[in-house]
Order: structure tokens, then C-alpha cells, then sequence
């Protein structure tokens, strides 16, 4: 019975449970000994369009192949004619869908880009596709092409979209189309770079914070002006953002572009920073520490590979669980004129890394940030 109600849960906003249980009586007693209770429940089930594979959209991930969706259509584009390499000719549509745990691109292709054409599916609709799911420029899509299907779902006022942000927590490396609120920790200086094509591109970060944790922004081009008259405690909203891994640390960030708008917000968000004992701190995570210092070393200078200066300042952290080595790096190791031992400190965004002798250590970068509690 667990499985006859897995995939009642699929089809619970289109039909009663009771109605659901008769039709799969019905269906066994039809199959006379040839299927089971379940099996009879999954032919119901296809019968009415849900297949095994059909998911939330908020569910679909990187390591999803081919997946079944369904969602009512939030955007829709003109269908595009476009040139293949062999001198054929073929169309194209975008659509965002969505349900009420996200919302994701999907590409329709040359016969399902048609549907948009003649105006058998448009802006309104809800539908279920079927396609395989890609990493697009902005995040996760649905790529429907041959093999693939678009399908029209009926009780359209059954499907309902999701209208609030996401919790940071719930942010995860893929999703389009991000909504966010959350409170401004910290603002970088506007950096540039060059591009390969020669031309010169700017860059620009924000962290924000809420109930269930922090998360790092990153404006590109004309988005870097967006945070200008915004100050640290500022409370903002994210629409349009999508959440990619930083390759550095593996951490999952969301990139503002062009389709993406930053703005201040009048609404209310909780932000509480979130230590973690030292006991529990393990490679290649970010964390934040707080406890005090129970060793502290000389301040060391090095020339880096081109040449420049540096310096960096090895002390240990102890809380109640355990203690640790950190590695102040650059001007973070200039707090060694403030700091003695046994003065307290909290260490802010710091990079948990493999150390001497197998044993974790923090490395206290550019992007930390070490605020002292008690000298």
C-alpha cells in the first residue's frame, strides 16, 4: 500500500483519494491476476499523464537526466528561426514554468517550439514536459526536442506557483530564476577584469544573510552600480538570479546579469551568525569559529611567485569542543597589534583546509572577516 499512495501523493491535486483507490480496483480487477495493486496504481497513474519519472520542479538537479514536469507557464517567448550547421533551418522557444516549490527555463525545439507558433500553448497554461535537463547560461533547463513531449494539463487552477523567496538553505547550485530576500553582511569593492574578446568587464560582490545562513552575490557588468546606494544592515530582494558553484571553494553562490535586479526592500529579515564548535569543523567547508586565542606566533613575511611582499600570522583557537590552528593571511594578520592571549575573537568566513600532520586548519583570507569580543 506504501507505493499505491508514493504515487497517489503525484496525483492528489487532480484527483480524491477516494476516487484514486476505486479507479485502481477497477484497473486490477481488468488485468484479471496480470498485475498487482501497485502495478495497477502506475498503469492509473500513466493513464492520466504522471509518469515515473515525473518530479517537482524544485527537485530537478544537475545530476537529474531525463525528467517530467509539470507547471504552468510564467513567461513565453516569440519562437525564433535559426540556421543549423548543415543549412537546414529550425525553431525555438523558451518558456519559465513553474509549480509551487521553484520555477525553471525549458527549451522547446523545433516541433514542440511549433506548439508556441500556432498559440497551442501560451502564456497562462499549465502543461507537463518531458525532456532532458542541461546546465543553460543562467542555471538548470529542460531541453524538450525529439523524444521529448509537451503536454497540456487540465484544472489549470490546480497547479500553484510558488510566490515566496527561498530560504538561503534552500538555494542549490543550478536553480534559475532565484527570488531572495535577505540582509547585506558584506559589500566588495568594484573589480575588472578583461575578457577574452580584449574588452574590459566589472565585477562586484555582496553577502547576504537570513535565518538559515549566509550566501555570496555576484554582480556582473551593469548590475555592479545596483549595490552604490546600499549600506551594510540593508535589507534587499533578488529576482532573476541564478545559483552556480564557485569553483575556489565549492560553495554554491547566486550571479546577477542581465535578466537579474538587485533593490532595497522595506521587508523584515532575521540574521543571526552561526558558529561552529571547532569539534565539528571538517575540509573544504566554510565556517565561522568563535573562542579564544591559546596560541599565537610570530608574524612571518614572504615573497610571493611574482615577487611581491606578503605576510601571514599562525594563531590557535580554543572553545569548549577542541582547538584550532588559523592562517592569517595579508592584512588580516595586521590584528596581530590588537590580539594577545586569551583574547576573545570571532573568525568570520574562514576556509577549513587540510594542515600539518592530517590535522584541520582555517585559512583566514580576503574574504573573512575576525571581529574581537573581549581582549
Amino acid at each position: 500500500m506504501d507505493k499505491v499512495m508514493e504515487i497517489y501523493e503525484k496525483l492528489k491535486d487532480r484527483i480524491s483519494l477516494e476516487e484514486f483507490l476505486r479507479l485502481v480496483d477497477e484497473k486490477e480487477a481488468q488485468m484479471a491476476g496480470l498485475a498487482d495493486k501497485d502495478m495497477a496504481a502506475t498503469l492509473v497513474a500513466l493513464s492520466m499523464g504522471i509518469s515515473d519519472n515525473e518530479i517537482k520542479i524544485g527537485e530537478v538537479t544537475s545530476e537529474s537526466s531525463n525528467v517530467s514536469v509539470v507547471g504552468k507557464i510564467i513567461t513565453c517567448s516569440d519562437v525564433r528561426t535559426f540556421s543549423r550547421d548543415d543549412g537546414s533551418t529550425g525553431n525555438v522557444a523558451n518558456l519559465t514554468l513553474a509549480d509551487d516549490t521553484g520555477s525553471i527555463r525549458v527549451v522547446l525545439w523545433d516541433a514542440a517550439a511549433d506548439l508556441v507558433k500556432v498559440g497551442e500553448i501560451v502564456f497562462g497554461d499549465s502543461i507537463q514536459v518531458s525532456g532532458h535537463v542541461k546546465e543553460g547560461r543562467n542555471g538548470l533547463e529542460i531541453s524538450v526536442g525529439r523524444g521529448g513531449s509537451v503536454d497540456k494539463v487540465a484544472l489549470n487552477e490546480d497547479i500553484q506557483v510558488r510566490t515566496e523567496p527561498y530560504r538561503i538553505d534552500e538555494i542549490k547550485a543550478g536553480m534559475g530564476n532565484v527570488y531572495l530576500l535577505g540582509k547585506v553582511l558584506e559589500i566588495s569593492d568594484i573589480r575588472t577584469f578583461q575578457r577574452r574578446d580584449g574588452d574590459t568587464g566589472s565585477v562586484r560582490n555582496v553577502t547576504l544573510g537570513d535565518a538559515t545562513g549566509k550566501i555570496r552575490v555576484t554582480l556582473w557588468g551593469d548590475k555592479v552600480s545596483t549595490v552604490d546606494d546600499i549600506k551594510l544592515g540593508d535589507i534587499v530582494e533578488i529576482t532573476g538570479g541564478y545559483a552556480k558553484e564557485n569553483s575556489f571553494n565549492s560553495q554554491v553562490e547566486i550571479n546577477l546579469g542581465n535578466n537579474s535586479s538587485l533593490q532595497k526592500s522595506s521587508k523584515r529579515v532575521e540574521f543571526k551568525e552561526q558558529f561552529t564548535p571547532i569539534a565539528d569543523i571538517v575540509p573544504n567547508q566554510q565556517y565561522s569559529v568563535e573562542g579564544h586565542i591559546t596560541g599565537l606566533d610570530e608574524l612571518k613575511e614572504f615573497q610571493r611567485k611574482d615577487g611581491s611582499a606578503a605576510q601571514v600570522l599562525n594563531i590557535h583557537i580554543s572553545d569548549d569542543s577542541g582547538r584550532i590552528r588559523a592562517a592569517l593571511w595579508g592584512e588580516q594578520a595586521d590584528i596581530i597589534q590588537d590580539i594577545d592571549l586569551g583574547t576573545r575573537v570571532q573568525v568570520i568566513d574562514c576556509y577549513a583546509k587540510p594542515g600539518w600532520n592530517d590535522e584541520v586548519e582555517l585559512s583566514v583570507g580576503e574574504r573573512s572577516t575576525i571581529i574581537i569580543v573581549e581582549k
